[in-house]
């Protein structure tokens, strides 16, 4: 239960997860994490709304997300414990897989008849090197709001984001919860398959 409502929730807050992902302008916004956040609505959404669909989409919004998701970070946390059993060579092909399943499955759904409304919230450190950004999704549809929440991480590279929050279940949590199952049963071979069948079936 709780899964499909976070399911459900998911789909009405995709838009959101790609407003967390902005260009990067130079170093300013690479440092300011609420400028990385609040400058992924422009570009983002602009390439959204912009009237050419979703056929090519995770080809276009790809380099911004690269740009501003810690994809290595949030791969290593879906998979837990049983990532250090995965060879060099496993941990970068899950990695590939993993990055382009999320990139596809959210592309595929972020276009909508409307923009969504964003609310942000008041930030919250939770170490020196991570904060935490609670927005509210108020679509346009008359559906109710939903609250979604970003963690950032400060890395060399500067701000990115690395896990996130819908109506208080974690994105990261979720997806651990589907591979410790499939890392018991085959290690690295079962969740390359898995994630290969994933995406053949996305298209």
């Amino acid at each position: 239960m709780r899964r499909d409502l976070f399911r459900s929730h998911l789909k009405s807050a995709l838009v959101v997860l790609f407003l967390g992902f902005v260009r990067l302008s130079g170093a300013t916004s690479a440092d300011d994490p609420a400028t990385l956040l609040h400058g992924s609505i422009d570009e983002i959404l602009s390439i959204a709304y912009s009237g050419h669909g979703t056929g090519n989409l995770p080809a276009r919004v790809r380099p911004a997300l690269e740009k501003c998701v810690a994809f290595d970070l949030v791969t290593r946390q879906a998979m837990g414990p049983g990532w250090r059993q995965f060879s060099a060579t496993d941990q970068k092909r899950v990695t590939d897989l993993f990055s382009e399943l999320l990139i596809r499955t959210y592309s595929a759904r972020v276009v909508g008849t409307q923009r969504p409304k964003i609310v942000y919230g008041t930030p919250t450190d939770l170490a020196p090197d991570r904060r935490e950004f609670p927005t509210r999704v108020i679509p346009t549809t008359g559906n109710e709001p939903v609250a979604v929440v970003y963690r950032m991480i400060r890395l060399p590279t500067g701000w990115r984001i690395y896990d996130m929050l819908i109506e208080g279940v974690s994105f990261v949590a979720n997806y651990r919860a589907q591979f410790d199952e499939i890392i018991q049963k085959g290690g690295a071979p079962a969740v390359i398959r898995a994630l290969e069948t994933k995406l053949a079936a996305s298209g």
